[in-house]
């Protein structure tokens, strides 16, 4: 019987789009969350559940060795990843889940321009359009083509997840740099280990409601596990077969994911426009999964 090989470049734009679903999953879930618990603890929580999954298994592979302290990536991942989660937890107590999913995406931007400064990544015509059709299918989700969509309590929470969306992209980027001298898991637990540490510096400096009570714990566990550790995992080590650009692309299926279960769990508005947006959205990703 033959067995049908799948190409590492394959592999790693699956094993992307089996990330983006589960970054997807975790706007609706810290959506509920931060409603009733304080959004820098609650991140200082799932980092925190993050970094404990990854101990056991990286001792049992032989990736936790101490070389990793005197990796300059391991510490700047997670101040970047601080900006990252402080931003995004906070700006999603003032918009929707939908709208946190869609402006996260942009981070592709970012990607695009960084790449192209730091690695000279040639765009070509049809990266170009890839890109071209992700960004137009996030602005077609995310304002409808309506200016008023963006009101003005909910301003302040998407200049957060802009800010957010623009870590991101440093940090999609920056592991390309720092997948050349650490395995995946390392990566991710850099990105990670230091943030309940970080996060929780931040409460008594940016005062927010609520604490972190028991009943927030199962959302936390999930979050921390699924929607975090395995899809960073997952991403990390895809990006040594695909480029910075393609897995950034790829990822924003993820805000598709977003809206759909805004609309499902939450009951967030779901039109025509924003079906068409996720159209878009998956246009882009079948052409820059093709470009590498």
């Amino acid at each position: 019987m033959m067995k049908t090989r799948v190409l590492p470049r394959t592999g790693a734009v699956l094993s992307t789009l089996l990330a983006s679903l589960m970054f997807g999953t975790s706007y609706v879930a810290v959506k509920l969350a931060v409603g009733v618990a304080n959004p820098l603890l609650l991140g200082a929580g799932v980092t925190a559940v993050g970094s404990l999954l990854l101990l056991p298994a990286m001792w049992w592979r032989g990736t936790l060795t101490r070389a990793l302290l005197r990796r300059w990536e391991f510490w700047t991942g997670s101040l970047i990843n601080t900006w990252v989660v402080s931003t995004s937890y906070i700006g999603m107590t003032m918009t929707t889940a939908s709208a946190a999913g869609l402006i996260i995406g942009t981070n592709v931007l970012f990607v695009v321009l960084l790449s192209r400064l730091f690695f000279k990544e040639r765009l070509g015509w049809k990266r170009g359009l890839g890109v071209a059709l992700a960004i137009t299918g996030l602005v077609t989700l995310t304002t409808r083509w309506d200016l008023l969509v963006l009101e003005s309590d909910q301003l302040v929470g998407n200049l957060l997840l802009l800010l957010s969306a623009a870590g991101i992209g440093g940090l999609v980027v920056l592991s390309r740099v720092t997948l050349r001298n650490l395995e995946p898991d390392q990566w991710t637990l850099g990105m990670h280990a230091l943030l309940p540490l970080t996060l929780l510096a931040l409460v008594p400096i940016i005062p927010m409601e609520g604490g972190l009570e028991v009943s927030v714990l199962p959302a936390m566990l999930f979050i921390g596990a699924v929607c975090t550790t395995m899809p960073t995992v997952l991403w990390t080590g895809a990006l040594r077969h695909i480029s910075v650009v393609t897995s950034a692309t790829v990822l924003m299926l993820e805000s598709a994911f977003a809206v759909l279960l805004g609309w499902a769990l939450l009951e967030e508005h779901l039109d025509p426009l924003a079906g068409t947006g996720a159209v878009l959205i998956l246009a882009a990703i079948l052409i820059l999964a093709r470009t590498d």
